[in-house]
Order: C-alpha cells, then sequence, then structure tokens
C-alpha cells in the first residue's frame, strides 16, 4: 500500500487516512480469519469460496469504495451466494444501506442472494441476514449520526444466531424468516 501511495487516498466523510486504513485492516484480518469457518457453515472446501472485492491493495486505480460484496462461494448444484464480511467492535451492529441496494440490485439482475455475515466479535455473536430480502419499510432503518448520517439497518439480536464459543452454525440450518 506504501509502494502504491494508497495510504494518502484513504479519506471517508473526512476521516483521517490512518483511521480508515486502521478500520479497514479490522475487516480485512477478521474476514481472513474466518474463512476456514466460512468452509464449514457453507460446507464447502475454502477454495470454493473466492475473493470479489474491489479492494485491490497494489494498485490505487482498482482500489474502490463500492457496495460489491467481500466473497462469493461456489455451493453444491453451481448455486452461488455472495458474503458481505463484516466485523463490530463495540456492540453496535449496523448495515448502510448502500450494501442492502447493491444486493438488491446483483438479486434482481443475477438471482444471485448476498448474505451479511456480522461478527460481533464485543459480544462474541455472529448475525446472518439476507441483504437483497430486507423490506425497505423495515422498523430496523435508522440514520446513524456516528456513520457519518447514513441510513443503516439495525441488526435485531434475532439476526445473531452463531455464538463464537460454539461450533459454527450450517447455512442450510439458518431459518432467515
Amino acid at each position: 500500500m506504501k509502494e502504491s501511495n494508497i495510504f494518502p487516498l484513504l479519506n471517508n466523510q473526512g476521516r483521517r487516512p490512518e483511521q480508515v486504513y486502521f478500520s479497514w485492516m479490522r475487516g480485512f484480518i477478521i474476514s481472513n480469519y474466518f474463512l476456514k469457518a466460512l468452509g464449514l457453515i457453507f460446507e464447502v472446501n475454502v477454495s470454493k469460496i473466492d475473493l470479489i472485492g474491489d479492494d485491490d491493495l497494489k494498485n490505487i486505480e482498482t482500489f474502490k469504495r463500492t457496495p460489491k460484496a467481500d466473497l462469493e462461494i461456489r455451493l453444491k448444484r453451481k448455486e452461488k451466494i455472495r458474503v458481505e464480511m463484516q466485523s463490530g467492535f463495540t456492540g453496535t451492529n449496523d448495515i448502510k444501506q448502500h450494501k442492502v441496494l447493491e444486493a438488491k440490485k446483483v438479486f434482481q439482475e443475477s438471482g444471485v442472494h448476498t448474505v451479511a455475515i456480522h461478527f460481533d466479535l464485543y459480544n462474541g455473536q455472529v448475525a446472518f441476514v439476507k441483504l437483497d430480502e430486507i423490506e425497505e419499510n423495515s422498523v430496523n432503518w435508522i440514520t446513524r449520526q456516528q456513520m457519518e448520517g447514513q441510513t443503516v439497518f439495525n441488526i435485531d439480536q434475532n439476526y445473531f444466531v452463531w455464538k463464537l464459543m460454539e461450533s459454527p452454525i450450517k447455512y442450510k440450518e439458518i431459518n432467515f424468516d
């Protein structure tokens, strides 16, 4: 990142580059740390998990802040699912609106679902949210001032179905209704 001169360009709603880098790096590390668990959850070999996000650390031209999901997993029978990996460290658990809008667009265009997997490390729990099925009129939509005044989907406690002290839950066993 230093060689590619990406650091000075990391700004997000006026935050300093080192703050943006720290926040991004925590998410990147957590995403990689839990790859083996994702293999267990989706019952696939880790080689079936593709990194599709727009975060290329070698070239600022391809390092983009986009709502594109981080991962794509090839399930059995050639079915695919996109996964938006998120990590929370404070007990406040939200999904930015643009991530939901992107998931709905992808589903309309290709029929591929997007699931947010939110690791609430503060409370040791993990939520699974089908982003393309979130209703526009859900009571969970709020404006979060701490997130640059953005509209976010506040993750209800009922979405947290895996406690980190337990074995990973199987995706096919999650009740999304």
